[in-house]
């Protein structure tokens, strides 16, 4: 029977093993190039053996950790997982306050347009100024814009490919009205000025909004902290008093415990003070 079980996952093994590391392969190839993406939205070009050789980075770095403080490894896995979980994170956070600087940048360099464009300048031309004028990280997406209308692109299409690159509903906004005006030949600074006064209104609702909910936030942030920060100072003044805690089996289940209900509260909090749009 032994023999039989063997063979029967050895053959398994033979057919479902080239399936499976294509598979894999395929997959570690659409998480590199999606990763590469959003390094490219932050203007930060590198290239995929640069990716490579980050993860075996934070492979090792997970060995020494998982040997030095679990004593196994086991853990492995999981500590690469939370690795690389911070690291997309970051990466997320990082995207997410680029979106919203621009999008707080927006309505100052709507009105330079808008005056460029009412001192006799084109649109290509204001584009340029503004570019030259306004600080990062608006500018960068501008000089991308203004390089599009370089090399031949049509406005409305330039514009289109612009909003859609930096999913900003006031980005969608602002390419509308130019598509509209220029459809039309509408006085397209005058919109510009209305559009750039709508757009303040909303942030200064929205800041209304985040002072508001801002206790609710650090409530969240706080009580996700303090337990991780607390068990690391322990470790730090006792760790052999500690020690049970990171390397037993009631003391891993416990930490498993906490991380679940740490994570339950953390997103039940955030779900308290989100606001609908």
């Amino acid at each position: 029977m032994l023999a039989v079980a063997v063979t029967s996952w050895a053959l398994l093994a033979v057919i479902l093993g080239p399936a499976t590391l294509r598979w894999l392969a395929m997959t570690l190839r659409r998480l590199e190039e999606r990763l590469l993406r959003r390094l490219e939205d932050l203007h930060i070009y590198l290239q995929g053996r640069a990716i490579r050789v980050l993860v075996l980075g934070i492979v090792g770095v997970g060995i020494v950790v998982a040997m030095a403080v679990f004593d196994r490894l086991v853990f492995l896995p999981i500590i690469v997982g939370a690795m690389a979980f911070g690291g997309l994170a970051l990466i997320q956070i990082r995207l997410k306050k680029r979106l919203k600087d621009i999008r707080y940048q927006l309505p100052d360099v709507i009105e330079l347009i808008a005056t460029s464009l009412r001192a006799g300048s084109s649109i290509r031309a204001a584009l340029l100024q503004v570019a030259r004028q306004s600080p990062r990280p608006i500018s960068q997406e501008l000089a991308v814009l203004e390089r599009m209308q370089r090399i031949g692109v049509p406005l409305d299409s330039a514009f289109d490919q612009w909003s859609k690159r930096l999913g900003i509903e006031e980005v969608g906004l602002l390419a509308f009205t130019v598509s509209v005006s220029s459809a039309s030949g509408g006085n397209l600074s005058d919109a510009l000025d209305r559009l750039a006064a709508a757009f303040r209104q909303r942030l200064m609702l929205e800041e209304k909004v985040d002072a508001l909910t801002a206790q609710g936030r650090l409530q969240a942030w706080v009580m996700i902290a303090l337990p991780l920060l607390l068990a690391i100072v322990l470790s730090l003044m006792d760790f052999e008093s500690m020690a049970p805690l990171w390397r037993s089996n009631t003391g891993l289940l416990v930490l498993v415990a906490v991380a679940t209900l740490e994570v339950s509260g953390f997103v039940w909090i955030r779900r308290l003070i989100r606001m609908e749009d």
